[in-house]
């Protein structure tokens, strides 16, 4: 017969080609398989850090739209579980966080391609080690770069008039910012002299800022968008002339600049009885004067000289934040003039901080209309009693408003 088979020789050589081809396939198909893993469980850990800071990439109007758990929280995750589940009945939080495909699986966001866990604890990187390598994911290159950024921005009227030291004190600027642990706190500043402020310790994301000419209330609403590592400046303009420049009409508030005449009240944090009552924002118990007697006893005050002296005074309010500390005390807003202590009508203290006023359409000490010379020598304080010295009352804030008219 001329028909021939593979002899024993060919049949092995033959095996061994099998075998050698298919250990470089299998070798390649666990390379490949180990790259699509890489890549995959790097994609997760990408879209991770975006469900942390946000997605740089999302926007609205042209103004980045996505910030995260960090925006909503102002706070890095204490872990991977928290992009999920809310940590502990936060208000701000607004989850979750991870995608569509990876909120159906409560479990799985939180391991790589190997079904091992992700290494995360609150920090800046996101770790997967199950490939027997460790792969990182950075997240930034600071917490602060998302938690402290900085605001600056300059506030004028309708004029363009800048505030001035007459009228600085008399703009709030308030932000509404998460704190980091699951509600809001509102920080307060003020511009100086030439209408700029900065707003410090800000995390990213969207915040609602008011600007507030506080004599007549008249409020700008915005959102500023803080951008990690942000440092900007912006402009913001009142609708109508409060710094001047639009006639005579408003109001203007001075603060204590020194001792004055009368100091019969004792001080509690602070060295002298005018700086324990001069802060814009009241520090409440921080810093305050106090009263442990059932009988009156007057501070008064040197206050700033006003920069404009053009328009008709219409009235002169003296205002003081004061309250009890039991069942008894009494506040009396107070002017010195002409060497004469002139107090106000005797008001109840509650046992909570609040604001007590007197108001003088006329100069007590002449009985005629207010003069910017009389604003200028002005003194003015409180006359204050408690109950006891184990139930004193206390005054934290005195300021005094004068309006003006044509």
């Amino acid at each position: 017969s001329n028909n021939r088979g593979f002899g024993l020789i060919e049949l092995t050589v033959i095996i061994i080609i099998v075998g050698i081809l298919t250990a470089v396939a299998m070798q390649s198909m666990t390379t490949m398989v180990q790259d699509a893993r890489q890549i995959k469980t790097e994609r997760e850990m990408e879209m991770l850090a975006d469900a942390i800071v946000g997605n740089s990439e999302l926007t609205s109007n042209g103004t980045r739209s996505d910030f995260g758990y960090v925006g909503d929280i102002g706070a890095f995750p204490p872990n991977l579980q928290a992009l999920y589940q809310n940590p502990g009945s936060y208000t701000t939080w607004n989850g979750p966080y991870i995608e569509t495909g990876f909120s159906q699986d409560t479990d799985g966001f939180k391991k790589d391609e190997w079904g091992t866990d992700y290494t995360y604890a609150g920090g800046i990187t996101i770790t997967s080690t199950g490939s027997g390598s460790t792969i990182t994911r950075k997240i930034a290159d600071a917490t602060s770069d998302y938690l402290l950024n900085t605001f600056n921005g300059t506030i004028k009227d309708i004029n363009d008039s800048l505030p001035g030291t007459t009228y600085d004190d008399s703009v709030d600027i308030k932000i509404t910012v998460p704190n980091g642990s699951g509600s809001t706190v509102t920080k307060t500043y003020h511009p100086d002299s030439t209408g700029a402020f900065a707003l410090d310790s800000l995390p990213s994301g969207q915040h609602a800022v008011n600007i507030i000419y506080t004599p007549d209330v008249d409020t700008l609403h915005r959102y500023l968008t803080i951008l990690p590592r942000h440092k900007s400046n912006r402009n913001f303009k009142f609708a109508s002339a409060h710094f001047g420049g639009g006639g005579c009409s408003g109001t203007v508030v001075f603060r204590p600049n020194g001792a004055g005449t009368l100091a019969g009240l004792a001080t509690d944090g602070c060295a002298s009885n005018w700086q324990c009552v001069d802060e814009a924002t009241a520090d409440d118990d921080a810093t305050r004067i106090v009263r442990a007697t059932n009988s009156y006893a007057t501070d008064t005050y040197t206050f700033d000289d006003p920069t404009d002296t053009s328009c008709t005074i219409t009235s002169v309010t003296v205002y003081c934040r004061a309250r009890k500390a039991h069942t008894q005390g009494d506040v009396k807003p107070t002017l010195y003039m002409g060497s004469t202590e002139y107090n106000g009508t005797a008001q109840a203290l509650t046992s909570s901080y609040a604001d007590y006023s007197q108001q003088w359409t006329t100069n007590p000490n002449t009985s005629a209309a207010w003069t910017w010379t009389e604003i200028i020598a002005l003194e003015a304080g409180i006359a204050l009693k408690g109950q006891n010295s184990s139930f004193p009352a206390y005054c934290t804030q005195v300021w005094v408003e004068v309006s003006y008219g044509p």
